[in-house]
């Protein structure tokens, strides 16, 4: 038996930028959107805005950040996901009339909260993650900013 110990002359595993583990993160993220579309079901628009910004070398942390917070929120809005088989099909649900499930409200929790955790991390200023939510979780609630806070219990 020799000596030699494999693991250990194997090369480290290179440190990771948070820059490039953000782009890995966009590329994982990109492929699984796409192979969990059913069939004949269009991607949403933030999935190409997202590879755009991936691809493009001059995108930051905060760029790409929200690009994936904001595909993020949007399959969580515009798609259900089948039980068994984890497809995307649109959804039809009616968000402001369902606001009492515990589900939505949970849902709507984890997505504001995520962009709070963006903003604590310094990945995204708070203008755009205020801005973010506004558009695109609040509006959905037909609750006012306040309302928002206080039916999530903040």
């Amino acid at each position: 038996m020799s000596d030699f110990d494999f693991p250990s002359a194997m090369p480290e595993k290179p440190v990771q930028s948070i820059e490039e583990q953000l782009r890995d993160s966009a590329t994982t993220f990109i492929a699984d959107i796409t192979a969990r579309l059913g069939d004949g079901v269009a991607p949403p628009p933030e999935l190409e805005a997202l590879k755009k910004v991936r691809d493009d070398e001059g995108s930051d942390v905060k760029a790409l950040s929200l690009k994936i917070y904001e595909l993020m929120i949007e399959q969580g809005m515009m798609y259900d996901i089948d039980a068994d088989t984890g497809a995307l099909t649109p959804t039809q649900f009616d968000i402001k009339n369902n606001l009492d499930i515990p589900e939505v409200k949970a849902e709507f929790r984890h997505l504001y909260t995520y962009g709070m955790e963006l903003i604590k991390r310094d990945m995204i200023d708070i203008e755009t993650v205020k801005d973010c939510v506004k558009t695109r979780l609040i509006e959905r609630t037909g609750l006012s900013p306040e309302e928002f806070d206080r039916w999530l219990g903040f």
